[in-house]
Protein backbone atom coordinates (compact mmCIF):
# COMPACT_ATOMS: atom_id res chain seq x y z
CA UNK A 1 0.00 0.00 0.00
CA UNK A 2 1.37 3.62 -0.92
CA UNK A 3 0.37 7.12 -1.16
CA UNK A 4 -1.20 8.28 -4.28
CA UNK A 5 -2.14 11.09 -5.98
CA UNK A 6 -4.25 11.47 -9.00
CA UNK A 7 -5.82 14.35 -11.13
CA UNK A 8 -9.44 13.29 -12.20
CA UNK A 9 -12.39 15.55 -14.72
CA UNK A 10 -15.88 14.03 -15.11
CA UNK A 11 -17.53 15.20 -17.43
CA UNK A 12 -21.63 13.76 -18.14
CA UNK A 13 -22.83 13.31 -21.87
CA UNK A 14 -25.67 15.20 -22.84
CA UNK A 15 -26.67 17.16 -19.77
CA UNK A 16 -26.85 21.28 -19.91
CA UNK A 17 -25.35 21.76 -16.47
CA UNK A 18 -22.15 20.04 -15.21
CA UNK A 19 -22.25 20.51 -11.80
CA UNK A 20 -24.43 18.74 -10.16
CA UNK A 21 -22.76 15.57 -11.36
CA UNK A 22 -19.35 16.94 -10.89
CA UNK A 23 -20.76 17.66 -7.08
CA UNK A 24 -22.10 14.15 -6.42
CA UNK A 25 -18.66 12.55 -7.56
CA UNK A 26 -16.98 15.07 -5.41
CA UNK A 27 -19.26 14.31 -1.98
CA UNK A 28 -18.08 10.34 -2.53
CA UNK A 29 -14.68 11.22 -2.72
CA UNK A 30 -15.07 13.18 0.48
CA UNK A 31 -16.61 10.07 1.82
CA UNK A 32 -13.75 7.81 0.99
CA UNK A 33 -11.88 10.31 3.30
CA UNK A 34 -9.12 11.03 0.70
CA UNK A 35 -7.38 14.79 0.20
CA UNK A 36 -9.54 16.66 -2.41
CA UNK A 37 -8.50 19.74 -3.80
CA UNK A 38 -11.55 21.40 -6.36
CA UNK A 39 -10.21 23.19 -9.33
CA UNK A 40 -12.36 24.78 -12.24
CA UNK A 41 -10.99 22.30 -14.74
CA UNK A 42 -10.12 19.08 -12.60
CA UNK A 43 -9.60 18.07 -9.32
CA UNK A 44 -6.61 16.45 -7.00
CA UNK A 45 -6.64 14.19 -4.32
CA UNK A 46 -5.00 11.77 -2.64
CA UNK A 47 -4.34 8.99 -0.51
CA UNK A 48 -3.65 5.42 -0.22
CA UNK A 49 -3.65 3.98 -3.28
CA UNK A 50 -6.37 1.10 -2.32
CA UNK A 51 -8.67 3.60 -1.20
CA UNK A 52 -8.21 6.35 -4.84
CA UNK A 53 -9.28 2.92 -6.74
CA UNK A 54 -11.72 2.12 -4.52
CA UNK A 55 -13.16 6.09 -4.24
CA UNK A 56 -12.80 6.48 -8.07
CA UNK A 57 -14.71 3.28 -8.99
CA UNK A 58 -17.71 4.35 -6.46
CA UNK A 59 -17.42 7.29 -8.03
CA UNK A 60 -18.06 6.60 -11.84
CA UNK A 61 -20.28 3.59 -10.84
CA UNK A 62 -22.98 5.94 -9.00
CA UNK A 63 -22.25 8.53 -11.77
CA UNK A 64 -22.98 5.96 -14.83
CA UNK A 65 -26.54 5.30 -12.66
CA UNK A 66 -27.83 8.38 -13.82
CA UNK A 67 -26.76 8.91 -17.94
CA UNK A 68 -23.13 8.55 -19.95
CA UNK A 69 -20.35 9.93 -18.31
CA UNK A 70 -16.64 10.27 -18.93
CA UNK A 71 -13.71 10.38 -16.01
CA UNK A 72 -10.29 11.04 -17.13
CA UNK A 73 -7.94 10.03 -14.32
CA UNK A 74 -3.94 10.68 -13.99
CA UNK A 75 -2.12 9.05 -11.54
CA UNK A 76 0.91 9.77 -9.69
CA UNK A 77 2.90 8.11 -6.94
CA UNK A 78 5.96 10.60 -7.35
CA UNK A 79 3.95 13.73 -7.66
CA UNK A 80 3.66 15.26 -4.04
CA UNK A 81 0.28 17.11 -3.22
CA UNK A 82 0.29 20.64 -1.61
CA UNK A 83 -1.06 20.82 1.73
CA UNK A 84 -4.44 22.77 1.83
CA UNK A 85 -3.99 25.94 4.18
CA UNK A 86 -5.24 25.26 8.09
CA UNK A 87 -7.81 27.72 7.60
CA UNK A 88 -9.03 26.46 4.07
CA UNK A 89 -13.23 24.93 4.77
CA UNK A 90 -14.46 22.76 2.39
CA UNK A 91 -18.09 21.87 1.13
CA UNK A 92 -20.29 19.99 -1.10
CA UNK A 93 -23.13 20.87 -2.30
CA UNK A 94 -26.68 19.16 -0.89
CA UNK A 95 -28.87 19.76 -4.06
CA UNK A 96 -29.07 21.54 -7.28
CA UNK A 97 -31.28 24.29 -9.20
CA UNK A 98 -33.21 23.50 -12.07
CA UNK A 99 -35.15 26.36 -13.60
CA UNK A 100 -35.56 27.89 -17.14
CA UNK A 101 -32.16 30.20 -17.15
CA UNK A 102 -29.14 28.47 -18.25
CA UNK A 103 -27.50 32.04 -18.47
CA UNK A 104 -27.60 34.69 -15.83
CA UNK A 105 -30.28 37.08 -16.16
CA UNK A 106 -31.47 39.71 -14.19
CA UNK A 107 -32.64 38.82 -10.64
CA UNK A 108 -35.83 40.04 -10.51
CA UNK A 109 -36.63 38.24 -13.97
CA UNK A 110 -35.37 34.85 -12.46
CA UNK A 111 -37.32 35.81 -8.37
CA UNK A 112 -40.25 36.75 -10.79
CA UNK A 113 -40.61 31.74 -12.04
CA UNK A 114 -40.53 29.48 -10.01
CA UNK A 115 -37.49 27.12 -9.48
CA UNK A 116 -36.65 23.70 -8.28
CA UNK A 117 -34.58 22.46 -5.88
CA UNK A 118 -33.30 19.20 -6.25
CA UNK A 119 -32.11 17.49 -2.92
CA UNK A 120 -29.60 14.90 -2.75
CA UNK A 121 -32.22 12.19 -2.51
CA UNK A 122 -30.02 10.88 1.07
CA UNK A 123 -31.38 13.62 2.24
CA UNK A 124 -34.90 13.53 2.14
CA UNK A 125 -35.39 12.63 5.69
CA UNK A 126 -33.98 16.54 6.42
CA UNK A 127 -37.24 17.99 4.80
CA UNK A 128 -39.06 16.65 7.86
CA UNK A 129 -41.65 19.73 8.68
CA UNK A 130 -40.94 22.11 5.94
CA UNK A 131 -44.58 23.37 4.49
CA UNK A 132 -46.03 25.14 1.29
CA UNK A 133 -45.81 28.60 2.27
CA UNK A 134 -43.30 28.95 5.18
CA UNK A 135 -40.24 31.10 4.04
CA UNK A 136 -36.77 29.27 3.40
CA UNK A 137 -33.35 30.65 3.19
CA UNK A 138 -31.50 29.10 0.18
CA UNK A 139 -27.45 29.01 0.19
CA UNK A 140 -25.73 28.61 -2.77
CA UNK A 141 -22.77 28.45 -4.55
CA UNK A 142 -21.56 30.76 -7.71
CA UNK A 143 -20.53 28.42 -9.82
CA UNK A 144 -20.21 30.45 -12.63
CA UNK A 145 -18.42 33.63 -11.11
CA UNK A 146 -14.59 33.59 -11.55
CA UNK A 147 -12.60 36.29 -9.56
CA UNK A 148 -13.78 39.67 -8.01
CA UNK A 149 -13.02 42.92 -7.26
CA UNK A 150 -13.68 44.68 -4.05
CA UNK A 151 -15.25 47.65 -5.73
CA UNK A 152 -17.57 47.38 -8.64
CA UNK A 153 -20.59 48.85 -10.18
CA UNK A 154 -23.90 47.61 -9.03
CA UNK A 155 -24.87 45.39 -11.71
CA UNK A 156 -22.39 45.72 -13.70
CA UNK A 157 -24.08 49.30 -14.57
CA UNK A 158 -21.18 51.74 -15.46
CA UNK A 159 -23.73 54.51 -15.16
CA UNK A 160 -23.93 53.74 -11.50
CA UNK A 161 -20.76 54.50 -8.96
CA UNK A 162 -19.13 51.59 -7.43
CA UNK A 163 -19.84 50.32 -4.32
CA UNK A 164 -18.25 47.97 -1.80
CA UNK A 165 -18.50 44.56 -3.03
CA UNK A 166 -19.90 43.74 0.87
CA UNK A 167 -22.57 46.10 -0.38
CA UNK A 168 -23.64 44.36 -3.06
CA UNK A 169 -25.38 41.14 -3.90
CA UNK A 170 -22.33 40.34 -6.97
CA UNK A 171 -21.51 37.01 -7.54
CA UNK A 172 -18.09 38.50 -7.96
CA UNK A 173 -17.05 37.98 -4.30
CA UNK A 174 -13.85 36.58 -2.12
CA UNK A 175 -16.32 33.56 -1.58
CA UNK A 176 -18.80 33.33 -4.30
CA UNK A 177 -21.78 32.17 -2.11
CA UNK A 178 -25.61 33.23 -2.42
CA UNK A 179 -27.90 33.38 0.08
CA UNK A 180 -31.85 34.27 -1.31
CA UNK A 181 -35.04 33.86 1.24
CA UNK A 182 -37.62 32.69 -1.14
CA UNK A 183 -41.38 30.90 -0.53
CA UNK A 184 -41.87 27.36 -0.40
CA UNK A 185 -44.62 26.12 -2.93
CA UNK A 186 -44.80 22.67 -2.84
CA UNK A 187 -42.71 20.04 -1.55
CA UNK A 188 -43.10 16.28 -3.27
CA UNK A 189 -40.08 13.38 -2.31
CA UNK A 190 -36.57 15.38 -3.09
CA UNK A 191 -38.26 18.35 -4.94
CA UNK A 192 -38.81 21.62 -3.47
CA UNK A 193 -40.95 23.87 -5.69
CA UNK A 194 -40.03 27.72 -4.89
CA UNK A 195 -40.48 31.09 -5.97
CA UNK A 196 -38.13 34.32 -5.26
CA UNK A 197 -34.80 32.47 -5.53
CA UNK A 198 -32.15 34.26 -7.92
CA UNK A 199 -30.24 31.46 -8.88
CA UNK A 200 -29.50 30.10 -12.48
CA UNK A 201 -30.24 26.37 -13.97
CA UNK A 202 -27.27 24.04 -12.44
CA UNK A 203 -26.64 26.01 -9.17
CA UNK A 204 -25.06 23.96 -6.48
CA UNK A 205 -26.98 24.37 -2.98
CA UNK A 206 -25.09 24.22 -0.02
CA UNK A 207 -27.86 24.57 2.39
CA UNK A 208 -31.95 25.46 3.42
CA UNK A 209 -33.02 26.92 6.40
CA UNK A 210 -36.76 27.45 6.89
CA UNK A 211 -37.28 31.24 7.89
CA UNK A 212 -39.29 32.04 11.17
Amino acid sequence: MSRLTAQISVYPLGETSLSPVINKALRILHEHGLDVEAGTMSSLLSGNDDVVFAALQAAFHQLATQGPVVMVATFSNACPTTKASEDAITYYSIGHVENAFDEPTAPDQIKAAESRIILDPALVEGLQGLEPGQRLMVVFYFHRAQGYELRQHPRGDHSREPRGVFALHSPYRPNPIGVTTVELVEVVGNVLTVRGLDAINGTPVLDLKRQS
